[in-house]
């Protein structure tokens, strides 16, 4: 039973023991009076909660109120949610809507401009609403934005908004793992970003915007500011706009107009910077080759734009030490990037790109054809079209004056063309189409020279500097496979060339026929200090399946003649030639009208390894017994040409 201590005024020193066992316990009122305390605790409790309720409900209807006043009044906008708000205190008050949803505006059949898992509302009072009025920040979680022009050219984000008079305060948005997508339905053009994060401050559609933030496109992250005169113009006449981007590889600045209402509109001064073009263009899907990472760019002048892309016109450009002037584009391919343009270019120099040294091969005619697979997959990454002016061109050993280049890229299918080249003192026209589509890629090859030097040109084409004199080349063939050595080994065509007024250097073929008629050679004997005079030299060549073959060869010189047939094994770097010699027999200071020739008896066979051949005369049995045939061959002795 319960006790009163009625000793516990009592002074310290008098305090009566017979409460002592109850000193160290509370000590309650009777049991009617303890009912009534907890009754007024929890009537008080109950006060608070049901005061602290409508006090949150206030606040969250205030904060709701607020918003919905705001965005309806400078956009036009109405959101609606699904399910009850909700508050968080952490790490600031704030009121949070799931599942929002902005309705395209009334009257245009489209998709919702945008859902919006969460949307958070922090207001600027805080949670107590001490302090100024209005929202310190929006934020809207994993937002799917979709900007949609329709068939009709109707947007969906044009709510006719009235730009609002005098200075609106900007409503600050965040946006947290977005997703912003354009579809115009006229032209099927699209583009989708992700791992949208940006703020911005909106103060209507009919008013400024600013944002900044980055995004995700192609596996690559971005950052971007931007600048809107009105975002709700971008569906009207356009906006003046500002934006940077920096992206991998590049950056890009530009000022003027932007609409999308016809495309994406673009219409000013706009620079691209870059440190790695190879970087940049795998941003846009297009593969370069390795040569060109690393390679620095800059493209600048005024840009216009539609729904192709960009055009630069009569804009400036470099390429690393390489510059120049004119029209360039960059506009959607066929779900891949293409690259436009008509440009003069002082010197373009493409060796560094190469991958390779760019030297001259001094034994490609000895060293076997590669059996790796070419790789022309990046023909299929980009499409292209360019007209190239130019004083120079080089690739490697592969230099010309002036020229015209236009190459055309499409669908993983190349035709280029370099026509009205000056090279090596004469004049050359190239064709080169390349089909990288195909499971078994194709080429053609063309070309057609006047009055080249022979060296010159030799040299830059196979590493072979030793023909000299004014050279005329002409070729057209074709070839299938997957290496070099496929497509040597099925090439076909026809092939001409003509020499005159040259020499071939290291061969002396009057003194190698004249030791023909008594021993086989092996090789062509070469010597650096001798030479062979000619006055012309030609032949026309037959291709199928590796194979060269001709009916024609035929030299004349003051020395020796000769007019021959046979077939070069490409493949194989085999030659098998028989040639008819008439070597001179008069004195050396006979004139050119009292030249006489001596016709060797038997044709002279050239057979073997394209670098080192063996040449003996055309006798039956002559590698099996020699020195029968040769005592067979001179009782035949030599026959005058007369």
């Amino acid at each position: 039973m319960a006790r009163s201590c009625r000793n516990s005024m009592l002074p310290r020193r008098q305090i009566d023991m017979s409460c002592q066992p109850l000193t160290w316990l509370p000590c309650f009122p009777a049991r009617s009076g303890m009912r009534k305390l907890i009754l007024a605790i929890l009537a008080a409790a109950a006060v608070i909660v049901v005061a602290a309720g409508a006090f949150v409900t206030g606040r969250i209807r205030a904060v709701s109120a607020d918003l919905a006043q705001r965005l309806e009044s400078q956009t036009g906008v109405q959101l609606t949610s699904s399910g009850l708000p909700g508050v968080s205190f952490w790490p600031r008050f704030s009121v949070s809507f799931g599942n929002v949803v902005i309705p395209a505006p009334q009257g245009v059949a489209s998709a919702p401009l945008a859902t919006i898992g969460t949307l958070r509302v922090v207001p600027a009072a805080g949670f107590l609403g001490i302090g100024d009025d209005g929202i310190l920040e929006v934020v809207l979680e994993k937002p799917s934005i979709n900007l949609v022009v329709g068939a009709n050219g109707r947007t969906n984000w044009n709510f006719g908004a009235k730009p609002l008079e005098g200075e609106a305060e900007g409503l600050p948005l965040r946006i947290v793992d977005g997703r912003i997508a354009y579809l115009d339905e006229r032209s099927g053009s699209a583009v989708a970003l992700g791992d949208f994060e940006a703020t911005a401050s909106l103060a209507g559609l009919a008013a400024e915007m600013s944002a900044k933030g980055a995004f995700v496109w192609n596996d690559r992250r971005a950052t971007f500011t931007l600048f809107l005169k009105s975002p709700q113009r971008l569906a009207e006449d356009g906006s003046p706009a500002d934006l940077t981007l920096e992206a991998p590889g590049f950056a890009f600045q530009f000022s003027g107009r932007s609409a999308l209402a016809n495309g994406f509109e673009l219409d000013g001064q706009s620079e691209i910077k870059g440190t790695d073009l190879g970087l940049a263009a795998s941003w846009f899907g297009a593969a370069l080759p390795a040569g060109m990472n690393g390679a620095r760019f800059e493209l600048a002048g005024a840009v216009d734009s539609s729904a192709k892309g960009l055009l630069f016109t009569n804009a400036q450009f470099a390429l690393d030490d390489m510059s120049g002037q004119g029209d360039v584009g960059m506009v959607s391919g066929k779900g891949r990037p293409k690259l436009e343009a008509d440009v003069n270019v002082d010197t373009i120099d493409l060796t560094r790109y190469s991958g390779s040294p760019g030297t001259a091969n001094g034994s490609f005619l000895s060293t076997p054809w590669s059996s790796t697979r070419i790789d022309f997959s990046a023909l299929r990454t980009l499409d292209a079209k360019l007209e190239i002016t130019t004083n120079a061109f080089a690739y490697g050993t592969f230099r010309t004056g002036p020229a015209q280049l236009k190459a055309d890229l499409s669908d993983g299918i190349l035709d280029l063309k370099l026509t009205k080249a000056s090279y090596a003192d004469g004049t050359l026209d190239l064709t080169l189409n390349v089909d990288g589509k195909a499971e078994t890629p194709a080429i053609q090859f063309g070309a057609n020279g006047e009055d080249l030097a022979a060296d010159k040109a030799l040299s830059a084409a196979l590493g072979f500097g030793d023909l000299h004199g004014k050279l005329s080349p002409s070729f057209s063939i074709n070839a299938n496979g997957k290496t070099f050595a496929e497509l040597i080994s099925t090439m076909k065509g026809q092939a001409a060339f003509r020499a005159v007024a040259g020499s071939l250097a290291g061969v002396d073929l009057p003194a190698t026929f004249s030791k023909v008629s008594s021993q086989i050679l092996n090789g062509w004997g070469q010597d650096r200090s001798r030479a062979t005079s000619f006055d012309a030299v030609s032949t026309t060549f037959t291709i199928a399946d590796g194979i060269a073959e001709t009916s024609n060869l035929i030299l004349t010189s003051s020395a020796l003649s000769f007019t021959g047939k046979g077939e070069v094994d490409l493949l194989r770097q085999a030659v098998d030639f028989k040639v008819d010699p008439q070597l001179a027999v008069n004195a050396p200071d006979t004139t050119a009208s009292q030249q006489h020739f001596a016709t060797f008896p038997v044709a002279i066979q050239v057979k073997g390894n394209w670098a080192a051949p063996r040449i003996y005369p055309d006798m039956p049995g002559i590698l099996e017994d020699p020195a029968s045939a040769y005592a067979a061959l001179k009782k035949l002795g030599l026959g005058s040409s007369d």
